[in-house]
């Protein structure tokens, strides 16, 4: 099942759905939604150095480093893992 698919289902219905899901099912799942909450945090931080509220549009630069910031703490403190690679574009 794909990420989408199962974010639009009603928390209600995820028990039922999961048990009617294979082992492999479930972890390609929980990978998939964790890459999906990593980007989106990544992509937050870096909106909120590019979107310039309050202090004018910091630059590519400045919201690289945010990106990785937020990437990093959504990989360790979230999921619990134990290194984050940052990504340099």
């Amino acid at each position: 099942m794909k990420a989408t698919t199962m974010m639009k289902k009603a928390p209600v219905d995820w028990e039922k759905t999961v048990d009617r899901m294979n082992t492999q099912a479930r972890g390609d799942l929980r990978r998939e939604l964790e890459g999906i909450s990593a980007r989106a945090a990544m992509l937050a931080g870096y909106l909120d150095q590019r979107h310039g509220y309050g202090c004018g549009d910091q630059g590519h630069k400045k919201a690289v480093k945010r990106m990785n910031r937020h990437g990093k703490m959504v990989w360790m403190k979230v999921f619990g893992y134990n290194a984050h690679h940052d990504i340099n574009i």
